[in-house]
C-alpha cells in the first residue's frame, strides 16, 4: 500500500454522502415537501419509491466519479466508505432527526433503512466498479481482440 491509501476510504464516504445528498435532494424536490392525504395511492407510491431509490442512486453516482482503486484491499475500503456515505444524504435532506418524536419504534424502522442504503449502496458500487467494460480502455483503432 502506498502512503496515500488512508485517503481512499475518506474520498470514498465523502463521494457517497455528496452523491446521496444530490440525488435525495432532487428526488425530495420532484415528489413535493408536505405529503397530501388526497394523493392516489399510484401517484403517492411512486414518490415514495423515488424517495426510497435516490440514496441508492447517489452510490452509483458516487462510484461513477471517483475511479477505482488498484489493490484489492483499498477496492474493499473504498466500497464500505461509500456505503457509510450514503446514509448522509436521507438524513440531511428529508431532516430524519424529528423522527425520535415519533416513539422507539420508528426510531428503529429508520436505523433499519439507513443501514439498508448503505448496503445497497456498497453493493452497487461494487458492482459498478467490477463491470468488465470498466477494465479494459476503448479505442477505435485496430487491435488485438479482447479476451472472452
Amino acid at each position: 500500500m502506498t502512503s496515500r491509501a488512508p485517503l481512499w476510504p475518506a474520498l470514498a464516504v465523502l463521494a457517497g454522502a455528496a452523491g446521496s445528498t444530490l440525488a435525495t435532494a432532487m428526488a425530495a424536490a420532484v415528489a413535493g415537501r408536505q405529503a397530501d392525504l388526497a394523493l392516489q395511492p399510484v401517484e403517492l407510491t411512486l414518490r415514495v419509491g423515488l424517495l426510497l431509490a435516490a440514496p441508492c442512486a447517489g452510490a452509483v453516482l458516487a462510484a461513477m466519479v471517483i475511479p477505482k482503486p488498484d489493490p484489492d484491499a483499498l477496492w474493499r475500503l473504498a466500497v464500505v466508505g461509500i456505503g457509510l456515505g450514503v446514509p448522509f444524504g436521507p438524513v440531511l435532506v428529508l431532516q430524519l432527526d424529528r423522527v425520535v418524536e415519533f416513539g422507539l419504534g420508528t426510531c428503529l424502522l429508520t436505523v433499519g433503512v439507513l443501514v439498508a442504503w448503505g448496503l445497497v449502496g456498497s453493493i452497487l458500487a461494487a458492482g459498478w466498479w467490477s463491470r468488465p467494460a470498466r477494465w479494459t480502455e476503448r479505442s477505435e483503432l485496430p487491435g488485438p481482440e479482447p479476451p472472452g
